[in-house]
């Protein structure tokens, strides 16, 4: 298992600032209760994660965050690196090439300069959720910098230090019309074409049209309004050849050739300042127009700074609520709510948004992509926030209605790239098995089987590869790279499938889907005790062996991101069948030691989520114990470096949250499977006002295994429960000690296959 070495982090406990409820009750006596918001560190994960630091409102159309000097990060952020300026889109802990960082704003003290405009040391950074701060150090005076933000709108708040006696020296709030998130690769985000114009001695206006990031090109168009609450004294335009103060408005289209770092326009205002002034900026937002951008402006205007902020951490607050923890170490508490807080910041809501979407439903961008999400995000979002996964379910199907298939990825308005199977039919299949009500499940049956029936004309970006795959069973490298690993995922696709025509009462369908969804077991290869790959003719593929091809492991023609010995554990919908192949229980516990063992798994990599829970499958609780609270103390940290890798939309973050509270989703099934909580006490708060229960009797560092379980009072001889037992409320209590036990070693989940 990849160990991580820490380094100790005290400045983790300046995020426990921990606001009060103060309820007056009838004797009026104060009862003071904490916020769940104090819990949150931001910063948790923004280096290896990718973690957004910024300022949001959940699923919130500006992200409004820092961005560093080039080369940056897909979340524009690096700690303790320069920053040069604060913009209004972005995504958090995405890989690939950087897309974003649109309509950046930077202040100044001192004489105006575009070339040295970031900060040379930064001090006072701190966050919490919709809130960021932080002062920017440079001579002849700093800027104390606070952000906030609603659905549509960026709230800046700038206080200008000077280190002069002069009672007045000139500041400076620059707009960069044109910025973009880049590491400067040939893939990354780039600005074609931007306008800017300064309409009054407070306004500001303009737009830029975008290009690039992970996945395909699809250009974008985002327009803005800025409404300052002090008139300038000084206004222009500038670009990299400096600033002229006789225009007023400017447009350009970038020279295709031109360094991405060299694309950069926009418009200044000037301020004679004093010692120490404050001025707030907001900056509306749209896809849709510029008078679109300043209706969103005008929604907030007549609130000041910290109104609009306190309406924002109300909303996190209201979200983060719905789970209650407690007990484990202080410091897992604040890891629970910052990974908690992690879960909602995409997809990102763009209702309202979008040229020529011919509904006025809910709808989202940035699924980055749902091969990360289906597994964790989604079931969790299904448990704590079915109003929102209902959304983004009928926006998946207005996809579907519009563009003629569902999306894997579906990035800034369009498809982008597909990562392995079609996993949205897990999403649908997950929704239907756990009662998920509020969507058209006869048109998702309709959509997921067009997946599984119909050849795709760009299954890089929608559908599948299905040629080999519905001749042979099996998909070859013949015609695509990750052909083995896409198989494993086609199968569990199409086992969803038959979970969604059972559920609608098509059991002769379901049961062609479930056949088709063991086909997966012809490229098992015996001696090797793991998948492989076959070629057309049946043949098997030369040189097996457990490791990846290549190292660029996404480029592997069988198994991609993940080795083949680790993505062959992945049959989720038949575990015993993949458990009989390995020779029974004791064969199958063996093959995931060695993975643990040989340090073939990591929990950066979503296909092996499930793997420290398939003990349970072969009888072996004991073990999923061991290894899901290691991960759970070892692995996660509230720091900087505190995520095991990239988070991918919350992925990373989420497996935390079901974990520490003691149970795990396998996305697809009405199934739960129970591992070892770090929490004594967790309370999930329902949609129809019940609440679910884990209660873990003396648990500890030591006290990992569980001795015996009752659910609702009664006797729990297995490892797993049902979504339909928790949402009719309930307590699962767990009787924890500090030695392995036989405990659900004879009840294993249920399986496609028998023993």
């Amino acid at each position: 298992m990849k160990k991580f070495i820490r380094f100790p982090v005290f400045l983790a406990s300046l995020f426990i600032f921990v606001y009060c409820h103060r309820n007056a009750s009838e004797d009026s006596s104060d009862i003071i209760k904490p916020k769940t918001t104090g819990y949150v560190n931001p910063f948790m994960g923004t280096i290896e994660g990718n973690i957004l630091p910024g300022a949001s409102v959940p699923f919130g159309m500006v992200k409004l965050s820092p961005d560093v000097l080039p080369p940056q990060p897909t979340s524009g952020y690096r700690p303790g690196q320069p920053i040069a300026g604060f913009s209004h889109t972005h995504t958090s802990g995405t890989g690939g090439g950087p897309r974003y960082g649109n309509i950046m704003v930077f202040p100044q003290v001192g004489t105006p300069d575009i070339n040295d405009y970031a900060s040379v040391k930064i001090a006072n950074e701190r966050a919490f959720p919709g809130y960021y701060a932080v002062t920017l150090r440079r001579v002849p005076g700093d800027v104390h910098v606070e952000l906030t933000a609603t659905q549509k709108t960026g709230k800046h708040k700038y206080t200008f230090f000077t280190w002069q006696k002069e009672p007045e020296i000139e500041g400076s709030i620059f707009i960069d019309v044109a910025h973009t998130v880049t590491r400067a690769g040939l893939n990354d985000a780039r600005c074609l074409e931007a306008f800017v114009e300064i309409t009054d001695d407070n306004i500001i206006r303009g737009w830029g049209v975008f290009q690039g990031g992970w996945g395909t090109p699809n250009p974008y168009k985002i327009y803005f309004a800025a409404l300052f609450d002090t008139p300038f004294q000084k206004s222009g335009i500038w670009d990299n050849d400096g600033i002229n103060e006789e225009e007023h408005s400017a447009s350009v289209v970038f020279d295709p050739n031109k360094p991405v770092k060299e694309r950069r326009m926009g418009a200044y205002a000037g301020f004679d300042l004093k010692h120490m002034q404050t001025i707030e900026l907001s900056v509306g937002i749209s896809y849709l127009s510029m008078n679109k951008a300043t209706e969103n402006l005008k929604e907030k205007t007549n609130m000041t700074f910290d109104q609009v902020y306190a309406q924002t951490d109300q909303l996190w607050e209201e979200k983060l609520s719905t789970i209650e923890v407690e007990g484990g170490l202080p410091e897992h508490k604040q890891v629970f709510y910052s990974s908690l807080r992690n879960t909602f910041l995409m997809p990102t809501e763009v209702t309202g948004e979008i040229e020529n979407w011919h509904t006025q439903n809910p709808h989202f961008w940035d699924h980055y992509c749902i091969w990360d999400v289906f597994r964790t995000v989604m079931p969790l979002h299904t448990l704590i926030a079915p109003h929102k996964q209902r959304e983004i379910l009928n926006s998946l199907l207005d996809i579907y209605d519009q563009r003629g298939w569902l999306p894997d990825s579906w990035v800034a308005g369009d498809f982008s790239n597909i990562q392995g199977g079609t996993n949205v039919d897990v999403v649908f299949a997950d929704a239907v098995v756990k009662g998920l009500d509020g969507f058209d499940v006869e048109k998702a049956l309709e959509a997921t089987r067009k997946n599984a029936e119909k050849e795709s004309d760009d299954p890089t970006s929608y559908g599948r590869y299905l040629q080999d795959y519905l001749n042979l069973g099996y998909v070859t490298s013949e015609s695509v790279n990750g052909a083995s690993s896409r198989t494993l995922e086609y199968a569990y696709n199409d086992f969803c499938i038959a979970q969604i025509a059972a559920e609608k009462g098509k059991e002769d369908l379901a049961r062609e889907y479930r056949k088709r969804s063991q086909e997966v077991f012809q490229l098992f290869h015996d001696s090797a005790g793991h998948f492989w790959a076959k070629d057309r003719q049946g043949n098997w593929q030369p040189d097996i062996t457990s490791d990846n091809l290549r190292r660029d492991h996404w480029n592997d023609p069988y198994f991609y991101e993940a080795t083949p010995l680790a993505y062959s554990s992945y049959v989720p919908h038949d575990m015993q069948g993949l458990i009989n192949r390995h020779g029974g229980n004791n064969e199958y516990i063996e093959y995931l030691d060695r993975l643990f063992d040989g340090y073939s798994f990591n929990l950066g990599n979503e296909p092996l989520f499930l793997l420290p829970y398939q003990y349970i499958y072969a009888g072996r609780h004991d073990k999923t114990s061991e290894h899901v609270q290691d991960l759970l103390r070892t692995q996660y940290l509230s720091a900087t470096d505190g995520l095991p890798g990239q988070d991918d939309s919350g992925a990373i973050s989420s497996w935390f949250v079901f974990s520490s509270m003691g149970f795990f989703p396998v996305a697809g099934q009405d199934l739960y499977l129970i591992g070892s909580p770090l929490f004594k006490r967790s309370v999930i708060h329902l949609e129809n006002n019940n609440t679910f229960q884990v209660l873990a009797n003396n648990v500890s560092h030591e006290n990992i295994y569980i001795k015996s379980a009752r659910l609702n009072g009664e006797n729990l001889e297995q490892a797993w429960f049902t979504h339909t037992e928790i949402a009719k409320g309930g307590v699962l209590e767990l009787e924890m000690t500090n030695q392995p036990t036989s405990w659900a070693s004879d009840n294993p989940p249920p399986s496609l296959s028998k023993p």
